[in-house]
């Protein structure tokens, strides 16, 4: 979400405090003359957490896919004023904080309190009394139905329990008519095959990932936004650098990369070749 993305969508769950129960494995390492402690094991939500919880490690690495995804919003959101705006899975504010110029009121939230602490630092002193500041996750969140005209989900898909609870409570706290902008990876999309495979790697053979993204579709995340009557209205597709550029290229050097290849947000061009979705959508 953040960027950021973070992460703040995941359904409510906490990790378990008893004892856990005797695996198959245990059993068979027990045969063995071998001694496994076994210890409760994190939901997805605690992971999710723990991660963020470190902000500076995501934030400095991505500073190039930020910029993109606040330069799209803006462009996304131009010329319109809103009454109330939520930010899900704000991160550090850097995409949401901008439209409280135009925005009577906005709502951040995150399951990091260290993300939302820097997002509270970068709030505006006179404009303080004007934003809400909620540190839980999205669906757990019991957020009033209908009270939001613009909704920012960006960087979250990704890191949630159920994608498809996220939509069906984005689609039921947005006002009729109201904005979405929502945004994922299509990981079976061709540009996205060599991270998968890295990933895949990471995951079984070093394991120095803290948990397992989910792995959507352009086709999924489509049908589920329209069985929730959320309509597309824009779309700027893109793709990050290819893995390994980050050794010889800085975060400017990869931010005009992709705007090179992809254009800026108001002349999007080879989006066949783009992975990352950012859309625009209006609740009917």
């Amino acid at each position: 979400m953040s960027p950021t993305a973070l992460v703040s969508a995941c359904a409510a769950s906490a990790s378990s405090t008893s004892p856990a129960a005797i695996s198959p494995s245990s059993t068979k390492a027990a045969a063995l003359g071998l001694h496994i402690l076994e210890g409760p094991i994190m939901s997805k939500i605690d992971q999710v957490r723990s991660f963020f919880e470190t902000p500076q490690g995501y934030l400095v690495g991505s500073q190039f896919n930020i910029r993109i995804r606040i330069e799209t919003v803006q462009e996304f959101t131009k010329n319109l004023t809103f009454d109330r705006v939520l930010d899900i899975g704000c991160g550090d504010g850097s995409i949401s904080l901008p439209l409280l110029a135009r925005s009577k009121r906005l709502t951040l939230l995150d399951v990091s309190t260290n993300m939302l602490d820097l997002a509270r630092n970068k709030i505006p002193l006179e404009r303080a009394h004007d934003v809400d500041l909620i540190n839980r996750n999205f669906v757990g969140a019991n957020l009033e139905p209908e009270s939001f005209d613009l909704v920012l989900c960006i960087g979250v898909l990704a890191h949630v329990d159920s994608p498809a609870a996220v939509i069906s409570e984005i689609a039921r706290i947005a006002k009729p008519g109201a904005c979405v902008v929502l945004q994922f990876t299509d990981r079976f999309h061709f540009w996205g095959v060599p991270y998968a495979v890295y990933s895949a790697v990471y995951r079984r053979l070093l394991k120095q990932e803290p948990y397992t993204l989910n792995r959507l579709s352009r086709r999924q995340v489509m049908r589920l936004c329209q069985k929730e009557h959320l309509n597309i209205s824009a779309v700027y597709r893109y793709g990050l650098p290819p893995l390994g550029t980050s050794r010889f290229a800085g975060q400017d050097e990869r931010y005009k990369m992709s705007r090179h290849v992809f254009g800026p947000s108001y002349r999007n061009r080879n989006r066949w070749m783009g992975n990352e979705f950012i859309c625009r959508l209006e609740k009917a």
